[in-house]
């Protein structure tokens, strides 16, 4: 075997990238299981995502993982929801397994009334923007201002619906620019 410092560059970020991702969902499979044990609903629930999809997940992440609910179908999904779903995949840029569990469970998370990161069991605001830029990398492109993330998704819907979100006709005017947008 050899140690660490042998590995081609190129594979040593593949597992880079690879730990990081098994952390990610570890984070949020974490999270949701806290809040299941809570009372605040199944898995499913809280994923937005079918048992089957949480199984395939868990098979390519996280094997050892057991995880209850597998057996349960997707939530419905209100509009607003299924808006955001397909935005992410929209604007997303990619069509991996991990972009669309990514897309269901950040749709799904997005309803939840605290800040994305925090609603996800991420560690900060900087973790949510890397895992998007790692998984969704047009979406994290479109965000180039660096709005927190709902308020993007929600500017985002507003604005193809025709109608905007914002008192103000551009950010730049707008009296809550520093609640929209703000460093990592």
């Amino acid at each position: 075997m050899r140690p660490w410092t042998d590995i081609p560059p190129a594979a040593a970020a593949m597992v880079a990238d690879a730990m990081v991702t098994v952390s990610d969902f570890s984070c949020i499979l974490d999270h949701a299981l806290s809040e299941r044990e809570e009372g605040r609903g199944l898995l499913t629930e809280r994923l937005g995502l079918a048992g089957p999809e949480i199984a395939a997940l868990r098979d390519r992440w996280l094997p050892c993982a057991g995880l209850p609910d597998l057996d349960m179908p997707a939530p419905i999904m209100p509009d607003d929801q299924r808006a955001i779903h397909t935005l992410i995949l929209w604007r997303g840029g990619a069509t991996t397994r991990e972009a669309r569990w990514l897309a269901a469970i950040i749709a799904r998370r997005a309803m939840e009334p605290r800040h994305l990161w925090e609603d996800l069991g991420l560690p900060s605001r900087a973790a949510l923007s890397s895992m998007i830029t790692r998984h969704l990398p047009g979406l994290a492109a479109a965000n180039s201002q660096n709005m927190r993330w709902k308020k993007f998704f929600y500017r985002q819907i507003c604005s193809d619906a025709a109608f905007s979100l914002c008192l103000s006709p551009s950010c730049d005017a707008c009296e809550e620019r520093a609640e929209c947008f703000a460093p990592d």
